[in-house]
């Protein structure tokens, strides 16, 4: 099942039915109970990427997939299976609420924070690798890499200065960033920690990559990051 383009899950227990976008029950006995799934931080990289930074990671085999092997493919290989989709800058089905300032299928980071909804456009994030912004009253930090779809934010509180150090790799997710004192910090997907003081973190927000459309059809008073 699909509502506004995006697909439906459905719980085992109640048969209810869920929204994947928003994580809130649609249809059953769950509508109304306030129950919310909450988001977990998760990555659109390249394998070359998370595997350089994690090279313990196990993977399920092609062997044992769900899929054949060819269809494992880049997605911008025209043997991909979504290849057709993405490549065409319409959507499949009519979008009933839609905003022109981006095409429907650019990506975007999206966030909701003290009920403010934004979304940064995934293309810009890639040429600024860094972004310092403030959501309603809460100051933030995103970080991006330069070849992928793999963005992050992350609290900023003091509204600290971030820059790349001198010898930052060119490509993918920065392992490292510094402030306006010169101290180092560590970037993973979880946290920024400061190498002096590792007790001195700044926690991921909640995020997630998708379509414009998407996102946008979901968050109409969305505000968007221009440069």
């Amino acid at each position: 099942m699909l509502f506004r383009s995006n697909k439906v899950m459905y719980d085992r227990a109640t048969r209810s039915l869920w929204h994947q976008f928003t994580g809130t029950p649609i249809v059953g006995e769950l509508v109304g109970s306030g129950i919310e799934l909450g988001y977990f931080p998760t990555a659109r990289t390249t394998w070359g990427d998370w595997r350089a930074e994690h090279p313990d990671t196990t993977v399920i085999t092609r062997e044992g997939a769900r899929y054949p092997a060819w269809s494992y493919t880049h997605e911008d290989n025209d043997n991909s299976i979504y290849f057709a989709y993405r490549a065409d800058p319409e959507t499949m089905f009519p979008i009933a609420h839609r905003d022109d300032v981006l095409p429907p299928k650019a990506e975007v980071l999206g966030v909701t924070l003290e009920g403010v909804d934004k979304a940064y456009p995934i293309e810009l994030l890639r040429e600024e690798r860094i972004v310092h912004d403030r959501i309603g009253d809460v100051r933030i930090v995103v970080l991006a890499s330069a070849t992928s779809s793999d963005a992050h934010i992350f609290e900023n509180p003091e509204g600290l200065e971030f820059r790349l150090p001198d010898d930052a790799p060119k490509a993918g997710f920065p392992p490292k960033v510094v402030d306006s004192n010169g101290t180092e910090w560590d970037v993973t997907r979880e946290s920024l920690t400061n190498a002096a003081n590792p007790s001195n973190k700044l926690n991921v927000v909640p995020s997630n990559v998708s379509f414009w459309f998407g996102w946008f059809a979901f968050h109409r008073e969305t505000e968007l990051y221009e440069r």
